[in-house]
């Protein structure tokens, strides 16, 4: 088997080795033949015959080529299982790049006759056959939701987490996610010592004025009467019921007072004494992980009104629940549909709905790590300053949190005319009259900016540090914000070459062109490289340019399908007018996946149509996304333990 045409972007230090590579036509012939038996247990053994006499004899087994196995793929049921395989199919067949150009090509009526079997056998299939909530497991808090439960536990922001090892993103892309969230040895001698700190500052003789008041919040009580044991019982139950984010149990109660007597004992003194139940609080699972209730039985149930409480705060906020929240769930209504309509729109009044954007948007654009992993040298490029990378962050922070707070359309994701800027940054970009360090928000006159296309943090994370890459940037847009990435390349393409590179009389977009004229890249580079090209007035840090290399710069762009645009702006129309339901699903998948804290699977779809349709009927408005995950059927129930390990 040859090769199958993929895209030919990969990372600047690695390869990718595609794992469908080469198996394209050997995929289309199986789903060939199904189709033509409809699937309905009629002669399929002769599709896997000829799969088996075709294509097993290298993909077979741990050592398959192109890491797949197909032995095992063919076997999957439901077919969904494998559902961004088989989309990856329909698309590679509708871009008319498989099979191979060295197989016999396909007629008109076979591609039909694919597309009838996808829509019938994939796209139409009954989820309520697999009608499956998922299984949220136990997993401990990210440093970031860890820092900002300390802060409004105690009212202060004191923890430190620096000393932290750095979180890692899962498969899910984001911090949060359960598969890899442990709790190591290493990781909880930081915890003891972190508690020890925050607890012991409090009570400092020579503790600041918002240490001060915060130890006197959390040691007063009504009764000034009550002996040490019982005042201690006071606080501890008072602190416990937030820190847990539920009631504390009576046996949980009786041990932290255990530990309270054993320390009053030895020396008499109630601070010192009511210090060590409270670090023990900040070292338990109970206040570390995130530990909902547990569950008896083997079908799907509601969650208890304080799971929601907490799923929410943490989706919303990126910390425990507040008063309110807890007050509401411990008479529960919380899940009442007009009270937690209601609190939705509150929390997204508060400051701390900002995590939406500096966290969830962040992780999912990437543009946390400007200013971390990507940055320019400061000795040759001085003006690449900490503050200008904090102002390129918090600008794409502050406009996606504002999206969210307004109740706008989703595609103003795309073409809004505002966003957030300071002097430094507005400099940055070349806009005129705007003074001071505070960003605020700017209505936008030029056709330069607008939308988070054009945003600095963005424009950098997808570029070289030392150029611009129209492939990097398609390809961006395509995965990470449309969520339809074209096909990982094959192992044996790389970047451009040198030789290439050098030659002076090529302009970069030929260059490109040049090398993306490869057969096995051509059909994903024609959706790829228009869109890159569209962005390459802009550096590899996101300044206006109108020349390249001494030469002006040509930022039109054509699509597949005819469509002709020139630059952002015609990009962002294209994007806006054209592709608003894939830009639409992709948030959604985002969002759920961050909400539920791990990587969706293919029983989540029927949800994720749902909550697409939903945002669809309401104009696209982002508040109806947002409420229409929180509602969903994964956010609201869970599978118990014993059947999910099932």
């Amino acid at each position: 088997m040859q090769p199958c045409g993929q895209s030919c972007q990969r990372s600047r230090n690695s390869t990718v080795h595609h794992p469908r590579c080469r198996v394209g036509y050997c995929f289309f012939l199986l789903a060939l033949l199904w189709s033509a038996k409809a699937l309905h247990g009629q002669n399929n053994d002769t599709g896997i015959q000829l799969l088996q006499s075709q294509c097993l004899d290298c993909h077979t087994g741990p050592n398959a080529d192109g890491e797949l196995d197909l032995s095992v793929f063919i076997t999957q049921r439901p077919l969904v299982k494998e559902l961004d395989t088989w989309r990856n199919i329909s698309q590679r067949i509708a871009l008319g790049d498989m099979p191979p150009a060295d197989h016999a090509t396909l007629t008109g009526k076979q591609k039909e006759s694919f597309a009838n079997w996808y829509t019938n056998e994939i796209y139409n299939f009954d989820y309520a056959s697999v009608r499956h909530p998922g299984y949220e497991p136990v997993r401990r808090l990210t440093h970031i939701e860890y820092q900002n439960t300390i802060r409004d536990l105690f009212k202060v922001d004191i923890a430190d987490v620096t000393k932290f090892s750095a979180d890692l993103s899962g498969r899910s892309g984001f911090e949060n996610s359960a598969n890899t969230l442990f709790l190591q040895t290493g990781l909880f001698e930081k915890y003891t010592q972190s508690a020890e700190h925050i607890v012991g500052r409090l009570f400092e003789s020579t503790a600041s004025l918002p240490l001060l008041e915060a130890k006197q919040k959390l040691l007063a009580i009504e009764n000034t009467q009550l002996d040490p044991t019982e005042r201690a019982r006071v606080i501890i139950r008072r602190f416990g019921d937030r820190a847990f984010r539920r009631p504390i149990q009576p046996r949980e109660l009786d041990d932290l007072l255990k530990i309270f007597h054993s320390a009053f004992q030895e020396n008499g003194d109630f601070d010192q004494a009511i210090q060590k139940p409270l670090i023990a609080v900040l070292v338990m699972p109970q206040f570390l992980l995130k530990v909902e209730s547990e569950m008896s039985g083997i079908h799907p149930q509601k969650i208890s009104d304080f799971d929601l409480a907490s799923r929410l705060s943490y989706f919303l906020w990126a910390t425990m629940p507040d008063n309110r929240l807890l007050r509401l769930a411990s008479e529960g209504r919380l899940s009442e549909p007009e009270v937690l309509s209601a609190e939705v729109a509150r929390m997204l009044t508060s400051k701390r709905a900002r995590a939406l954007g500096t966290v969830f948007a962040a992780q999912w654009l990437g543009f946390d790590d400007v200013g971390i992993r990507r940055r320019q040298d400061p000795i040759d490029n001085p003006w690449c300053t900490e503050t200008l990378m904090e102002a390129m962050r918090s600008e794409s922070a502050f406009f996606f949190y504002s999206l969210l707070r307004d109740n706008q359309p989703v595609h103003q994701l795309i073409d809004a005319r505002y966003t957030y800027l300071n002097e430094e940054l507005a400099r940055h970009y070349g806009i005129r009259g705007i003074e001071g360090t505070k960003m605020r928000p700017v209505r936008l006159k030029t056709t330069r900016r607008g939308g988070i296309l054009t945003h600095a943090s963005v424009l950098s994370v997808t570029a070289f540090p030392d150029r611009t890459s129209p492939v990097v940037r398609g390809h961006w847009v395509l995965s990470n914000l449309l969520g339809t990435p074209p096909p990982d390349p094959p192992p044996d393409v790389g970047e451009i070459d040198e030789q290439v590179l050098e030659r002076d009389d090529l302009s970069f977009r030929e260059k490109v062109q040049l090398h993306s004229k490869n057969p096995q890249c051509a059909a994903c580079h024609q959706e790829m490289d228009p869109i890159g090209f569209s962005l390459e007035n802009y550096d590899n840090f996101g300044r206006w340019r109108t020349r390249q290399y001494g030469e002006a710069i040509d930022a039109h762009g054509q699509l597949p399908n005819g469509q002709r645009f020139t630059g952002a702006a015609g990009l962002r129309e294209v994007i806006a007018s054209q592709r608003r339901d894939d830009l639409t699903r992709q948030i959604a998948k985002k969002m759920l996946t961050y909400a539920t804290g791990r990587q969706l699977e293919y029983y989540d779809e029927a949800a994720l149509r749902k909550i697409v349709e939903t945002t669809r009927q309401d104009d696209y408005r982002f508040q109806t996304l947002l409420m229409a995950i929180i509602e969903s059927y994964p956010f609201q129930y869970k599978q118990p333990y014993q059947s999910a390990s099932e």
